[in-house]
């Protein structure tokens, strides 16, 4: 073992306690294995230098080179991964040297322990006092409530007390372990799990044995999704992206390892688990894409017939779905953009019942049979929260708060809630568009993200949720700025190539839809575009700036619009779900479609032809045109490359980054000076929690 001279130290602001191998910043405490631990020992040791692999090797895995080899990739990934869980940047805090080692940058300080005596006499003070001092809190916090009552969700009038709930983590690999499915029993977890530069895999883990090593569900190469079990828990549904990338409906017998394609062109984005077994088990219920939308439909196990049930407008989206416990009725979240409500579609009279509306982002459901309820996860002032909903009482209430949750689950058996929680630390940086080094970075514990560059003044518009919420803000040279305070749900802004004004779609507090505001920075005031109707999104410039384009919904259809400055006309450019689009040198458009991979180009005269296939759904923002060349994101299983298509739109690789390093969506914008701005990924990591579902946040 490592010896230190203390038993405990602060690094930054956190507290390393040799004696239980923990790390903590205030309240929150997280333990680390042993040796991950022992190698944390070592750099405190050294602080300040590098530790070379062969030293930690010796010291800490005792020459066992294999298998220390492994352990520093993993001992330095766990340390980065704790220290950003607590809150903290972990580039402040350790520093790769590549192929040599690792250094701890900040200087440890021992923190001394109490006298034994003054310990003892606390020990003593708190054993006696603890109840009453829990009695005169509570009654304090009685005589709060009945003075000035407590602020909830407008859905519900019941008074509740927050009560803190500590999540069980159930998963703690290296990667993302997503969407989780109980089995019947609740003996079983199925998941995705998605590893560095491997394609997401569906595994099994026995909940009833930790030392049980993983399953994995099927063997192939390709990327896996969405599983959910059978009711008889002998087999699993999932989705399966083949080698070209089409969206494919698999069942395998987990007894005979068989396996069945069911159908192609489901749709599933991110991690919304867009799949259900109905518990019947007679059908499946799963999201399909259609040319302008995406529907709900089911797959009939004994007739192998399939049936749309949904009928969504053009534009919207039906995600996520869940059975009712009869299996004659659907929960479906049917969603617009970020705007989000929930339908209860009957399979008896072909009908949609409306129970949930006006959410800004739903990303997980699921009807918990045996109370009735169902539980989603929304978006709240920037972040996630568990809500619960009473079809008795036709009410939503908080159930639980945490860290980016993303997908949930509910275990029957053990009447539990199974959530991921995600790491994730989006940051902006600003790289040259020869090979992709980076000439300035802007990072903070928050998540920054989608950078514009005033181009005359190289300042950045971005989003990020600092304040709490999202929020636009300016990032200067002495600093960042905050630009827009709860006025309302705000969008990825554009700049002016010629000044300092800016485009903002804001769906404004009390609205309904988002409307398009320009700003300056120079007033600092945001101005409506009455002209610009229908529900606005993805603004851009012209090449003059005397121009703004946005896409926009107006009677079920999705187009890309042209707002006149000087004249304050509005024209149609492109219809047929159009997204997002750049002005070229020549006044024609370069644009992205919704549910469409690939980029298309509209001429100012003439007919629209597809550039390229290569931008995928998910990336739909990440382009840009500048001196001539249009450039966009293209990935691969291993890279995330910078492509850039010359005036015959032939393609060049600029530079290439690690694969999933690129942030989804409008991550590329264009800056001055031969370079260009990328929203990144820090910190890619999820594990999968558990609480009990008689605790709540809110009880």
């Amino acid at each position: 073992m490592i010896s230190l001279p203390h038993q405990k130290y602060q690094i930054g602001q956190c507290i390393v306690n040799c004696h239980d191998m923990t790390i903590s910043k205030g309240a929150l405490k997280l333990t680390l294995p042993a040796k991950v631990f022992e190698f944390l020992k070592l750099l405190v040791l050294h602080a300040g230098e590098t530790v070379t692999k062969e030293t930690a090797i010796e010291q800490v895995w005792l020459g066992n080179i294999e298998v220390g080899k492994r352990g520093t990739g993993n001992a330095i990934w766990q340390l980065r991964k704790t220290i950003s869980e607590l809150g903290e940047e972990p580039e402040a805090y350790f520093k790769t040297i590549t192929k040599v080692g690792y250094q701890l940058l900040v200087t440890p300080k021992a923190v001394e322990a109490p006298s034994q005596s003054l310990s003892q006499e606390t020990q003593s003070i708190s054993s006696t006092q603890k109840p009453l001092i829990k009695a005169i809190v509570f009654a304090v916090f009685l005589l709060i409530l009945m003075l000035g009552g407590y602020q909830f969700y407008p859905f519900t009038s019941e008074v509740k007390q927050e009560v803190l709930v500590t999540p069980e983590r159930i998963t703690n690999f290296e990667g993302v372990e997503e969407q989780a499915a109980i089995s019947p029993d609740g003996r079983f977890m199925a998941f995705q799990w998605r590893r560095e530069q491997k394609k997401a895999q569906i595994y099994i883990k026995d909940l009833s044995d930790d030392t049980a090593p993983l399953r994995q569900v099927s063997m192939s190469e390709d990327k896996e999704t969405s599983p959910t079990w059978s009711p008889d828990g002998q087999a699993l549904a999932y989705f399966r992206f083949n080698s070209s990338g089409e969206c494919e409906l698999h069942v395998r017998e987990l007894i005979t390892n068989q396996d069945r394609l069911l159908d192609t062109g489901c749709m599933s984005r991110g991690y919304l688990n867009s799949l259900d077994w109905s518990p019947d088990g007679q059908s499946l219920a799963y999201a399909k894409s259609l040319s302008d939308r995406v529907a709900v439909f089911s797959y009939e196990l004994h007739s192998n017939k399939i049936t749309q049930l949904t009928t969504p407008e053009v534009g919207e989206e039906d995600l996520l779905v869940s059975w009712s416990a009869d299996s004659t009725e659907l929960a479906v979240v049917r969603a617009v953009e970020l705007s989000a409500r929930v339908l209860i579609h009957s399979l008896v009279d072909d009908t949609a019942l409306e129970v949930i509306s006006g959410e800004s982002m739903i990303i997980s459901l699921e009807w918990e049979h045996e109370n009735n309820l169902l539980y989603f996860n929304a978006l709240r002032e920037g972040n996630f929260v568990i809500e619960r909903y009473s079809f008795a009482t036709q009410s939503v209430q908080d159930f639980h708060r945490d860290d980016t949750i993303s997908s949930l689950v509910i275990n029957d058996t053990t009447q539990s809630l199974y959530y991921s929680r995600h790491i994730s630390q989006e940051h902006i940086t600003l790289r040259s568009l020869t090979d992709g080094h980076i000439l300035s970075q802007l990072a903070s514990s928050s998540r920054d993200m989608f950078g514009q560059q005033f181009t005359a003044t190289g300042e950045l518009l971005f989003l990020s949720n600092r304040s709490g919420s999202w929020e636009l803000w300016l990032k200067q040279q002495a600093g960042s700025i905050q630009l827009t305070e709860k006025q309302g749900l705000v969008g990825v802004p554009a700049t002016s190539p010629i000044d300092d004004r800016y485009a903002l779609p804001l769906k404004p507090n009390g609205a309904d839809h988002y409307m398009l505001y320009t700003g300056s920075l120079s007033t600092n005031q945001l101005n409506v575009i009455p002209q610009a109707l229908g529900d606005i999104r993805n603004p851009s410039f012209s090449m003059d700036g005397r121009k703004i384009y946005y896409s926009s919904n107006i009677d079920g259809k999705w187009g890309i619009y042209q707002y006149e400055i000087d004249s304050l006309k509005v024209k149609s450019i492109v219809g047929e779900g159009a997204k997002y689009g750049v002005e070229d040198n020549l006044g024609g458009l370069y644009y992205s479609k919704d549910n469409t991979p690939g980029l298309f180009y509209q001429p100012k005269l003439g007919d629209e032809v597809l550039v390229t296939n290569e931008l995928a759904v998910a990336d739909w923002g990440s382009f840009f045109y500048q001196d001539g060349k249009l450039y966009f994101l293209k990935r691969s299983d291993s890279q995330d490359l910078l492509v850039r298509l010359d005036s015959h739109w032939q393609p060049e690789i600029v530079f290439s980054l690690p694969a999933m390093s690129i942030r989804g969506g409008r991550a590329l914008a264009k800056a001055a000076d031969g370079a260009l701005v990328v929203s990144m990924l820090g910190i890619n990591d999820a594990d999968i929690y558990r609480i009990s579902l008689a605790d709540s946040y809110l009880l």
